[in-house]
Order: C-alpha cells, then structure tokens, then sequence
C-alpha cells in the first residue's frame, strides 16, 4: 500500500477578470470556483476544467439527467444515462 504525501498548500494573491451580469451573478461564479477547489482533487479539478472546456455540451447533458433535489437514482437511471450519454457523445 502506497502512502499519500500530503504537501503544505501555499496561498497565492492573483488578479482576476471575471464576466458577469451583476454582482450576485459575480458572487455564484466565484462560490462556484471556491466549491470546485474545496472538493476536488488537483487532477479532478484540471479534468473536470479541460472536459467542460473541450466539450461545453456536456452541461447540458448534465442538466438533463441530474436528478430533482431529494430524488435518490436507482440502477435503471444510472444505465439509461449512461446509454444517453454513450449516444450523444461516442
């Protein structure tokens, strides 16, 4: 078994230009960044940006098959949203 090295994390001060309607709108896109970092691994995080950049269709797809708040998926859903998936972007 493989032991994970945890390194210290270094806080960087950047500058940042961010589109965005109104101020409520900028506050979402930057509680949508900070929750990306907090929950997702560096190579997740990188993956998940370089998938919705390649392929920004794939919110959509997103949006159409996750499940209404409280709705638990069962085996069928999962299969039937992979089989969507599979034909929209194989």
């Amino acid at each position: 078994m493989r032991a994970k090295i945890q390194q210290s994390m270094k806080n960087f001060n950047i500058s940042l230009t961010i589109s965005a309607e109104n101020e409520e709108q900028l506050q979402e896109k930057l509680q949508a960044f900070q929750d990306l970092q907090d929950h997702l691994e560096h190579d997740d995080f990188i993956a998940s940006t370089t998938i919705i950049v390649e392929h920004p269709d794939i919110i959509d797809f997103i949006k159409e098959v996750i499940p209404e708040e409280g709705e638990e998926l069962t085996m069928t859903d999962y299969i039937k949203i992979a089989k969507k998936a599979f034909t929209r972007f194989a």
